[in-house]
């Protein structure tokens, strides 16, 4: 997988990318998130590592052990629940606005950044319908800002309805093996 995902940031480095990964093995996963974060420093970029209390440990001691001080200074993560429940609930145009205020100090600077996010969310109604809407809109800004972002989910948490909008809005379709360029009818490009 590691080959997989240095090849895909080299091929999409000048054009940004919006990859859908439904994950089903925590380690693999884990693993994925740092060969991401490697071949992101490997092209000079920072990463913004979106995660959550139960994964980060073991994300930020892994980062201790494989990069270091330099490198560990363009890796910069925040908890997914911040991000994703700012308001308390998910709200598509906070997480949004929230995002922007994010990287655009880095994008001011001209200073490459690709974000790793794992998707996650409070039972809520119309959480399915606000997620749709929330990776549409964050498509439309990512292709405007040419980002490279990974957008995770826990494939246990996806039903079909939900995949079929997702593989809808991003490039890219990854699981813990594989990685597929999604053919869009829809979507220009």
């Amino acid at each position: 997988m590691q080959n997989k995902i240095q090849d895909l940031i080299t091929a999409v480095e000048q054009s940004g990318a919006h990859i859908f990964y439904s994950f089903k093995d925590e380690q693999k996963y884990i693993s994925n998130l740092l060969v991401y974060v490697n071949a992101a420093i490997g092209l000079g970029n920072h990463v913004m590592i979106i995660d959550n209390d139960r994964f980060m440990p073991e994300i930020q001691n892994r980062i201790k052990k494989e990069f270091d001080e330099k490198q560990q200074e363009m890796i910069h993560t925040l908890n997914n629940y911040d991000f994703y429940c700012y308001r308390g609930n998910f709200h598509k145009d906070t997480i949004l606005s929230y995002l922007e205020n994010m990287i655009e100090p880095f994008l001011e600077k001209n200073i490459p950044i690709q974000t790793w996010a794992h998707v996650e969310w409070r039972d809520q109604e119309e959480i399915f319908q606000n997620l749709g809407e929330y990776e549409r809109e964050a498509d439309l800004m990512l292709q405007a800002t040419k980002l490279i972002t990974i957008c995770a989910y826990d494939f246990e948490r996806v039903p079909e309805s939900l995949e079929k909008v997702l593989r809808d809005c991003h490039d890219y379709h990854m699981s813990d093996d594989t990685i597929e360029l999604i053919e869009h009818k829809s979507r220009i490009t």
